[in-house]
């Protein structure tokens, strides 16, 4: 499992929230939340990930996370657990997600895209410069391009590819369109 591409992924999710304007955290998303939902959202997520790869049930994984406050420091020491919990478990652990039960190799996949394309949903709704770390998309789409039509068919990514945006595009623009992001 990757879990460097996870670190490299969490270090620019937390870059993006750090750039946010202060005016922007009720702004709407492409997610149809407001940009404060969609960092909770994010930060949810990895919470949620360490309670499951520690062998929590899904049901019970929420549950503990819905009771977690959401802090100043939550997107940073929410991240950090996240990596750590990856790292503590071997790929083919069986990870209780929602949908059923999965590899952490898989989930890792779910988490990365969730850190990263939030990233850009965040970059795009706060007017930002809507560049990401162009290694870090390189690696992921990398990581996902083989195992596309598996996470499509999780239906938590949107509309799927537009079928628009050739292979010789960069990896961002290929990444964020796979998983349902249309750029103008």
């Amino acid at each position: 499992m990757d879990v460097e591409l996870l670190v490299a992924a969490s270090a620019e999710f937390e870059r993006v929230v750090t750039e946010l304007p202060e005016g922007s955290w009720e702004l709407p998303t492409p997610c149809e939340v407001s940009v404060r939902e969609l960092v909770e959202h994010v930060v949810e997520g990895n919470r949620f990930a360490v309670a499951v790869l520690a062998g929590a049930s899904a049901t019970a994984a929420w549950g503990a996370v819905r009771a977690q406050k959401f802090g100043p420091d939550a997107v940073q020491e929410s991240a950090a657990g996240q990596v750590e919990a990856f790292r503590a478990v071997a790929g083919d652990d069986v990870v209780h997600h929602p949908a059923g039960d999965i590899t952490a190799e898989a989930f890792l996949r779910y988490r990365l895209v969730d850190v990263v394309v939030h990233a850009w949903d965040l970059l795009t709704t706060a007017g930002l410069d809507e560049t990401l770390n162009t290694k870090l998309t390189e690696g992921l789409w990398a990581l996902v391009e083989p195992e596309l039509a598996e996470m499509l068919a999780f239906g938590s990514y949107g509309d799927g590819p537009s079928g628009t945006v050739t292979p010789e595009a960069p990896a961002q623009l290929r990444l964020l369109d796979a998983f349902g992001r249309r750029l103008t």
